[in-house]
This record gives C-alpha cells, structure tokens and sequence, in this order.
C-alpha cells in the first residue's frame, strides 16, 4: 500500500508544516488528526485530537515517536511508553505508543489505514506497567487514559479487588482489574467498621498490598507485615504506591 498516497486523498488531509512525510485534517473545529510516516515509510504514527490543540506539543510528539517507533514495532507490545520526552507547559515524561486494534483510529472509515497505524499521545511513567494485556491495553486507551485530550490529567496504573460487607459492593471475578485512583481511595475510606471487608491493590510493578478490617484496621504487602494501621496514614500511603517511585525496600 501507498501510504503517501492513501493519506493524501483524505478528505481535507494537508501537509503539516514543515514536517517531512506528515499530515493534518480536521473533520470539524472540534476534532484534529495528525499522522507521519514512520522511518520505513509502512507505518503510521498517529496523534488525534479534540478541543484544544497544541500544534508544537503534536510535532514533537510525532518526531519523538517516528525517532523510536522502529524499536517499538519490532518488539510487539500492545502499549509502549517511551520515556524521556518533556515539552515546555506540559507535565508529562513520555510519549505513548498503542498497537493497531489496540486504538480505534481510522478504524471504521479506513480500516486499511488502521491495520499500521499506531496511535501517539503524550503519557507519564505512573500510566504504565510494561506488561498490559491486549485486552488491559484496550481499555486503558479506549476508555481511561483520554489519548485525544494534550491538557489531560495522568491516569495512574492500577488494578484491585475488594468486597465490602457493610456496603455490599465488590469487584467482580477473582482477579484484580483495572480502577482509578478515587475507587482506590473510596473503597479504602469504606473499610471502617466494615468486618471481614478488604481492599486489595497492585501498582505497574506488581506489588501488591492489602487492606482490611478485623477488630480494626489492618495492612500487609511488600516489605509490611500484617500490622494494625493508621486510617490516617492509609490513604495517603495508598496513593504513594500508586502515583509516585514507591518501591518495597
């Protein structure tokens, strides 16, 4: 396939600025897409857009990822962080690459576009474990990590199993899956006077830890015995295994 040629003939498709081998279209005010041809010219790296856009953040996105996509698509992975990225205004230490059938893009108008089309967008190191599933893949980029939006808060990596039984609510299946920051928090706060409930929670890498209540509050996990604990100090210790560097000793 001619992707010079195929990406040409979208509809209102136009150069983007001066970079070589890419393009722009916008459908609508609302939406932007870009895409640039790899180093090989087979494959499409691909960066959409709703609502503001940041033309000089989506060009250096695209030329972070066209310098390392090779290394990316010869290995396979579903979901690929590239760290090391930074632009000026924006928080973010990586540039994200999702794996055909991972995003949806160009999927439905030209599915053979989207057969070597790698989705781009900016990300942070706590996003990501390095070892998502294609299916944890899919839903982290089709319905958590907002890949259309440059402005967007980091969703951090994430996966628990709980049961409450005070509020009757619990996860579903024997497996921990994938939350949001909040639930954590939430379900953690719940625990109080809650006999026999628990919150179990794993960080992108794989440590795990468990909160319950019996004749109190009670934590164990990585490099922490099973111990009485501070509801006080639960959240915030919570949250640090999540967002920041924390790592058993």
């Amino acid at each position: 396939m001619n992707l010079t040629a195929k990406v040409s003939g979208i509809p209102g498709a136009a150069p983007f600025g001066s970079l070589l081998g890419a393009w722009h279209w916008s459908p609508n005010p609302r939406f932007n897409f870009f895409a640039a041809l790899d180093r090989d010219g087979e494959h499409l790296l691909q960066v959409n857009v709703v609502d503001a856009c940041d033309h000089d953040l989506v060009r250096a996105l695209l030329e972070f990822a066209r310098e390392h996509a090779a290394e990316v698509i010869a290995v396979g992975r579903p979901l690929t962080l590239l760290e090391g990225f930074r632009h000026p205004g924006h928080d973010f230490d990586g540039v994200a690459i999702a794996a055909p059938g991972i995003h949806g893009y160009l999927a439905r108008e030209f599915p053979d576009l989207h057969s070597v089309a790698y989705a781009v967008f900016p990300g942070c190191h706590s996003e990501f474990s390095g070892t998502e599933s294609e299916e944890e893949a899919q839903e982290r980029v089709r319905k958590m990590l907002r890949t259309t939006e440059l402005d967007r808060d980091p969703v951090p990596f994430l996966k628990i199993r709980y049961e409450n039984t005070r509020t009757k609510s619990k996860s579903t299946g024997l497996d921990r899956g994938l939350a949001t920051l909040p639930v954590l928090l939430q379900e953690l706060q719940l625990l109080q006077d809650a006999p026999g409930s628990f919150v179990e929670w794993e960080n992108r890498h794989g440590d795990i830890w468990r909160a319950q209540w019996d004749d109190g509050l009670r934590l164990h996990g990585p490099s922490v015995a099973d111990r009485p604990t501070d509801p006080n100090a639960l959240l915030p210790f919570a949250e640090q295994t999540i967002t920041g560097d924390y790592r058993p000793s």
